[in-house]
């Protein structure tokens, strides 16, 4: 099967306990001996198979073959994938059976993650998470005063609306945040305002 490594905790000596997200699991297994392979690396989509034993706690990971992608050598967008993975493993890190819409978001992110600027696509695949998940605030009202946003747009953590004022926050373009919430696009946001976003992203989802 197929699926995206999310977090490596090292065990004792330098085996390995893998979180590997996959289209309707997120397994937790043991690899014996993990850490002497640079296959195992977070963020990568790999091949494998999984060994169960009355004997051990965890499954064991075997048989693994990588299924890279060109843009894995390009340092920065390979560290801003792998801050992306790890603001996807705390979101589901409670979870054993999920909908394969979570791997199949990971798939199409990476498939063009070396195409366009990896900053504005996890921020509209973090849109249509939230989207799936009911938790996107399209009324634009404020959560802080409960009354509609007419001027001075801000976002908080998890995108949720304000008044910049009520939260002391900057100003965000609002045909941009609107379009962004209605087609999953950045196309109407300038570069300082997707940074912006991600910088939302990165204190969690």
């Amino acid at each position: 099967m197929q699926g995206f490594i999310l977090k490596i905790t090292r065990a004792k000596n330098e085996d390995l306990i893998v979180n590997i997200l996959t289209k309707k699991h997120l397994y937790t297994l043991y690899r014996f001996y993990g850490a002497r392979h640079s296959i195992l690396n977070l963020g990568y989509k790999i091949d494998f198979e999984i060994e169960y034993s009355t004997k051990a706690y965890l499954p064991r990971l075997r048989n693994i073959t990588h299924l890279g992608y060109s843009w894995l050598f390009e340092s920065q967008r390979v560290i801003l994938w792998q801050q992306f993975i790890q603001r996807f493993f705390e979101h589901l890190k409670d979870l054993y059976e999920l909908d394969e819409f979570y791997f199949d978001i990971l798939n199409k992110s990476a498939t063009i993650w070396g195409e366009q600027n990896p900053k504005r696509v996890a921020i509209e695949k973090y849109t249509t998470i939230l989207k799936k998940e009911g938790r996107l605030h399209r009324d634009l009202n404020c959560f802080i005063c409960q009354q509609k946003i007419e001027k001075n747009l801000s976002l908080t953590r998890g995108f949720l609306p304000s008044h910049s004022e009520c939260i002391h926050s900057d100003i965000l373009p609002r045909k941009g945040i609107e379009y962004l919430f209605d087609e999953n696009s950045t196309l109407f946001l300038e570069d300082i305002y997707v940074d912006k976003l991600w910088n939302i992203i990165m204190q969690g989802f």
